[in-house]
């Protein structure tokens, strides 16, 4: 056998172990606490500790890997307490919001709170989340469903399964990973802007509008076109509304009557807006004036459901 053959020979057995080094790695979809792995066509999974006892759900049932390399729908069955929250699809643009006792909204705008794309009621029965659209998208009355699973906590797959028509359903792109943002899980909570980030002044209002997630978690903004704002607290739930304004880099937030954390006629006013978008745009300003004395104003924040994808 000459050198040349030997070389090739050598060639080959490197190939075969990098390929079979490739595939054990695909087969990876756990990562220590604060890690994230990225799953390939999934995103990352995030995790966070489940509130309460920890009393497992039954299991939810085995569905196929996108891969083909392991079931997808495995872990908790999903029940009312552990769906509860805000969740986005992970490198994706559909929001979801679950509320008690049997509420849903679905949106890809950011507008999850004022006017989202569809408005329904839920029920669970094994594995299987139904939605029964009651408004927001011109078919209430249809329904649709989808098979889902927690593998870890604040992590949630889903398997989309009977649609009511195009029109009645989220776009999803197929199974997706969905990652809870209220109460918000330890990935996105850990996830916070560098030293050296190069914010720059608001450029133009429209850059406000969106679902935001406060640095650290806990709370979420969402700024809408129409003029209305809404912060919800870990709850899921607002804990303040009203009208909202912008001058000159400056953006005062004057709550409403419905306000539950606020008295009607209060108001933030947050100066000297500023923006990044290194991958993930984020927002911070210097808080001027906070007579409903909400905690989270001071925050800086970031797009939801921009973060990571």
């Amino acid at each position: 056998m000459t050198e040349s053959d030997l070389r090739d020979a050598r060639e080959a057995v490197d190939e075969l172990i990098v390929g079979r080094r490739q595939r054990s790695r695909r087969r990876t979809v756990a990562a220590a606490a604060a890690a994230a792995v990225v799953i390939p066509a999934l995103g990352f999974a995030a995790f966070q500790t489940l509130g309460g006892e920890d009393k497992p759900a039954p299991p939810a049932k085995v569905g196929p890997s996108p891969t083909g390399l392991e079931p997808f729908l495995t872990g908790r069955a999903p029940t009312p307490d552990l769906v509860h929250g805000v969740w986005r699809v992970d490198n994706g643009t559909i929001a979801i919001r679950f509320s008690p006792p049997d509420r849903v909204w679905f949106d890809a705008r950011g507008r999850l709170f004022d006017d989202p794309a569809i408005k329904g009621t839920y029920r669970i029965k094994g594995d299987r989340i139904t939605v029964g659209v009651t408004g927001g998208s011109a078919c209430a009355g249809k329904t649709f469903s989808m098979r889902a699973a927690l593998p870890e906590a604040g992590i949630m797959r889903i398997e989309p399964e009977q649609w009511g028509g195009t029109r009645c359903a989220p776009e999803f792109a197929g199974v997706e990973v969905l990652e809870q943002v209220l109460p918000t899980s330890r990935g996105m909570g850990n996830f916070g802007f560098s030293d050296k980030e190069d914010w720059k002044p608001l450029a133009r209002v429209r850059a406000l509008y969106g679902m935001w997630l406060a640095e650290g978690g806990g709370h979420v903004l969402e700024v809408d076109p129409g003029g209305s704002y809404y912060v919800a607290d870990e709850s899921g739930e607002p804990v303040d509304r009203g009208q909202w304004s912008s001058h000159d880099s400056a953006l005062t937030l004057v709550s409403s009557a419905d306000s539950v954390e606020c008295s009607e006629g209060d108001q933030v006013v947050l100066g000297g807006v500023e923006q990044v978008d290194s991958g993930t745009s984020g927002m911070q300003w210097t808080v001027e004036k906070n007579t409903c004395g909400g905690a989270w104003a001071s925050n800086a924040w970031y797009l939801v459901p921009d973060e990571g994808s």
